[in-house]
């Protein structure tokens, strides 16, 4: 992967330069893709043959990008790392959408994506959802976002409760297991979770 990554960063024009995910062939955990990299106008693309070990969560898009990253500090990797809290509500005199809204800007704030908080939410992210009722349970949230939502939400008409649950698990098939260290590679709007990530020349 560093290979890779250190010739994007000396070689690879922003202007000029595209990367796209040509092929996408998933196995179990495991993830490979393909590639074409152009570097600017005037070179001939490269084939980059990416493998995702671990793959956990995965977004794709073969639409041409121009920015390639992995990290390990992506706010993606909150619900994989962060101590899950239960949100209970009571005395909800909020209007729905109001409601929905304040949760969304705060979802779209902490993680940068307001797809996300379906995962989230005890049901529907809709005005005539969770939202529109008295009380209940709002939804099982990363620790960053909860807190988020209770700070925007404390002026208003309704009461909040935060209920800390633990570090969030994956089932295995006999047991719930916490996650791995976990690694983010992003391209453009395109990203895959896993543990890691290594890219060889075709």
């Amino acid at each position: 992967m560093d290979e890779l990554l250190t010739k994007l960063h000396s070689e690879f024009d922003e202007a000029e330069g595209w990367i796209r995910i040509i092929e996408a062939d998933r196995s179990a955990d495991d993830l490979r893709l393909s590639l074409s990299v152009s570097m600017h106008d005037e070179s001939q693309p490269e084939i980059w043959q990416l493998t995702c070990t671990g793959v956990v969560e995965e977004s794709i898009s073969f639409m041409g990008e121009e920015t390639l990253s992995v990290t390990s500090e992506s706010p993606l990797l909150l619900p994989y790392r962060e101590t899950e809290v239960d949100l209970m509500f009571s005395e909800n005199e909020c209007s729905p959408a109001l409601l929905l809204g304040l949760i969304v800007s705060s979802c779209v704030e902490v993680l940068g994506k307001a797809e996300y908080l379906h995962r989230f939410l005890n049901q529907e992210p809709t005005v005539n959802g969770i939202v529109s009722s008295k009380f209940g349970k709002l939804g099982r949230f990363p620790k960053s976002l909860a807190e988020k939502i209770v700070l925007a939400l404390k002026d208003q008409p309704i009461r909040v409760n935060s209920i800390e649950i633990g570090p969030p698990k994956r089932w295995t098939g006999t047991e719930f297991i916490r996650y791995p260290s976990l690694k983010v590679f992003e391209l453009g709007t395109s990203y895959v979770i896993g543990e890691s990530f290594s890219a060889v020349l075709a």
